[in-house]
């Protein structure tokens, strides 16, 4: 059987993203490529400051409860 499917490192071993139809105690041959870089922390803490110096808003109209949850 051959199959390409993701996982996550969780403590050091491989957590599959899906169930594998594999019995128990089957050895595999494992080939690793990481899928995603992690985020770069400075690209975050940019933003992080130019939303705390321009904050977005909506500008529209501040709906009510009984507005957003139509009765019928």
């Amino acid at each position: 059987m051959k199959a390409e499917l993701t996982a996550t490192i969780v403590g050091g071993l491989l957590k599959p993203d899906q169930q594998l139809a594999l019995p128990d105690q089957t050895r595999v041959k494992l080939t690793v490529e990481t899928i995603s870089p992690a985020p770069d922390a400075a690209a975050w803490d940019a933003l992080k400051a130019r939303l705390e110096k321009w904050p977005v808003h909506g500008g529209g109209k501040q709906f009510t409860r009984d507005e957003l949850h139509e009765r019928r």
